[in-house]
């Protein structure tokens, strides 16, 4: 009886002593997730100059060396139609300066690729008489690699 009480005792010990090893493996950090942050003016008069900026962080840290920024603009129900720009950084803020010509409701986006990680987050522009749009930004799409 004292020997099964021992082995089982070991057993219980070594299976432990496994275990735990895997539970320090499974408590790795989780990586970072790139954050962009896009403003703007979500409401301009047509021919007056826009100024729109995506902040991006990665971490605590502002990327200043992104792989690629740019600010895509379409007129609603015309994405085919729309226009890419390339962005201006300074600081990890990346800007895109532009002039909606005429009425309507815009939607620009920026698409952010660093860190090997793609973020694409979008804000709704009223231009003039437009219909009146949501405050609110679409929900961002982000792709991990």
């Amino acid at each position: 009886m004292k020997k099964m009480l021992v082995v089982l005792l070991f057993s219980a010990l070594l299976l432990n002593g496994c275990g735990s090893g895997e539970s320090k493996a499974n408590t790795a950090e989780t990586p970072e997730v790139l954050d962009v942050k896009l403003t703007g003016p979500e409401k301009v008069n047509p021919g007056e100059s826009a100024a729109y900026e995506a902040a991006v962080s990665y971490g605590d840290e502002a990327v200043t060396d992104a792989d690629e920024v740019e600010f895509e603009v379409w007129k609603e129900g015309e994405k085919d139609a729309s226009q890419m720009f390339k962005a201006k950084q300074e600081k990890g803020v990346y800007r895109l300066e532009t002039t909606f010509k005429e009425d309507g409701v815009y939607t620009v986006q920026s698409h952010v690729t660093a860190k090997k990680q793609h973020s694409m987050p979008t804000l709704k522009v009223q231009v003039g008489d437009a219909d009146a749009v949501s405050n609110q930004s679409e929900e961002e799409h982000s792709h991990h690699h």
